[in-house]
């Protein structure tokens, strides 16, 4: 089955060129789509050339547009019209109105991600990457900038449970890192868009020590997905870069809850040790309280 097609288009953009880009912004906007039939009025109304909607088509995936048309203008319909932009919003949502709009808009638009996610989530691939962090001789998880959230949380979830995983945010000690990572190692790179240059430039050097790489992000064909040996994407935050004056977190909690499936995944492989090993854990912790 495929998912959804605006989420396709939408994890794609990065990677498309402008007059691509033009196209995928007035399918992910307009409600009208139902009325453009043919290849040359979607060229029309977004202001590219005809050619360059066939080769969109094509990189989506379908030999003709009206192959194209259908699954989008069926997921069209099932869409509410989108809201005006302002200077103050969340994920392309207008932040206004009292606490509960404003609340309501932020957890709508974080379940959509998580709903995104799950839509384009390959469970045959997450098992894999379970299956490369139980037999790894030590784990390394790398990520800089917001995705430092989602590396703290691979690590305190495999940490407690004894497995030897390692963390580093700061450029020079990523370097260092990847530079001595050994076989029977695994590499762990988050991004979000698959473009900061010390996790790319890491992944690189690690795969020349022969090390596998496991990427977590949002952007195919990002060059982090390129030179990983397997990515987990989560949904893309189309409006994430858009002007907004608060990056939204919606796109992390969808990588958080994948990082809670990869735990759960990897803590059944040996479930009464590490289950032992957590209860241990939660016993220490539960005696640093304060009474």
């Amino acid at each position: 089955m495929r998912q959804s097609v605006i989420t396709e288009i939408k994890s794609l953009y990065p990677q498309m060129n402008e007059a691509m880009q033009k196209i995928a912004d007035y399918l992910i906007d307009t409600d009208e789509i139902e009325g453009v039939e043919r290849a040359s009025e979607l060229a029309q109304r977004s202001g590219v050339s005809t050619a360059s909607v066939s080769r969109f088509v094509k990189m989506m995936g379908y030999k003709e547009f009206r192959d194209f048309r259908l699954p989008i203008v069926l997921e069209k319909q099932g869409e509410e019209k989108r809201q005006a932009k302002s200077e103050l919003n969340y994920n392309g949502e207008t932040i206004s109105g009292d606490a509960y709009s404003i609340c309501k808009t932020i957890f709508s638009k974080s379940v959509r991600e998580l709903e995104e996610t799950w839509g384009i989530l390959d469970f045959s691939l997450i098992q894999k990457v379970a299956d490369l962090i139980h037999k790894a001789r030590r784990i390394a998880v790398i990520g800089v900038g917001r995705s430092k959230i989602t590396v703290e949380a691979l690590f305190s979830r495999l940490y407690r449970i004894g497995y030897p995983i390692m963390k580093f945010s700061d450029s020079h000690e990523i370097v260092n890192i990847t530079s001595i990572l050994e076989e029977k190692d695994l590499l762990i790179c988050v991004s979000n868009f698959g473009l900061s240059k010390s996790v790319v430039e890491g992944a690189k050097r690690a795969k020349k020590r022969g090390i596998k790489v496991v990427g977590i992000s949002s952007i195919k064909e990002s060059p982090l997905s390129k030179v990983s040996d397997y990515t987990l994407f989560s949904a893309y935050d189309y409006n994430a870069q858009d002007g907004n004056l608060f990056d939204p977190s919606s796109e992390n909690l969808a990588q958080l809850v994948m990082v809670d499936c990869i735990y759960m995944l990897v803590a059944r492989k040996n479930e009464k040790k590490n289950i032992s090993y957590f209860k241990t854990f939660s016993n220490e912790i539960h005696a640093e309280h304060v009474k």
